[in-house]
């Protein structure tokens, strides 16, 4: 089972921010046993991938590729910073599938892991195709909502779970969009996800320690 913490760019993981939640995340990964996987923001990524043991991913890279690239997030600049992966086409950050194409090979010939997020059945379906780690099931309507699509929407999960096996997919499918607390986690499990991909309910609880517990004794 495995949480993959995307910090996004909210002010509370800003410098040293990503690194405590980070510890905090490893030391309930630890705990637990359930992988947890932070996201900080990119400028975070190689301080927090030198300080914990647990994985780091970036939250998105870019197609570009050489010297002459300024401004781009390229995945050997990743890989150099020690991340172990990254999300690619999250809602707030999607990519047309010509680019992830070019991009899961580039990322799996480095070995950095790579989870696709999609918003719907079809999409999941699509990118199972490219062979990633972890697809994320995430209704772009239900993110930071609140409102946990396990439970608003949960033949989506169920669904989406069981076409995305059907095509032979044999990564981590993972559940996202407004998961805030335990009980969303264990729903999303009994509808076959294996994981989640959580945010602002972490970063924003007052106790960073306890959310990640939490969510991870729901996982078990």
């Amino acid at each position: 089972m495995t949480i993959i913490l995307n910090l996004k760019n909210y002010p509370e993981v800003q410098g040293e921010g990503s690194l405590k939640i980070a510890k905090a995340a490893q030391e309930v990964s630890l705990r637990t046993g359930v992988m947890v996987i932070v996201a900080p923001p990119g400028p975070m990524v190689a301080l927090v991938a030198s300080r914990v043991s647990i994985p780091v991913f970036s939250q998105s890279v870019g197609v570009e590729s050489g010297g002459k690239t300024t401004g781009a997030f390229l995945p050997e600049s990743v890989k150099a910073a020690g991340a172990k992966g990254t999300l690619l086409n999250h809602s707030e950050s999607p990519l047309p599938l010509s680019e992830l194409r070019r991009l899961v090979p580039r990322l799996q010939g480095l070995s950095l892991e790579v989870c696709l997020c999609a918003g719907t059945t079809a999409k999941a379906v699509v990118l199972a195709g490219l062979e990633p780690g972890y697809i994320a099931i995430e209704p772009p309507e239900l993110i930071g909502s609140g409102v946990a699509v396990s439970k608003a929407r949960p033949e989506l999960v169920s669904q989406s779970v069981s076409k995305v096996r059907d095509t032979g997919f044999r990564g981590k499918i993972l559940c996202g969009a407004g998961i805030v607390n335990g009980e969303d986690v264990a729903k999303a499990v009994e509808l076959g996800a294996e994981g989640v991909l959580v945010s602002s309910s972490v970063v924003k609880a007052h106790d960073w320690k306890s959310k990640i517990e939490e969510l991870a004794h729901s996982l078990k």
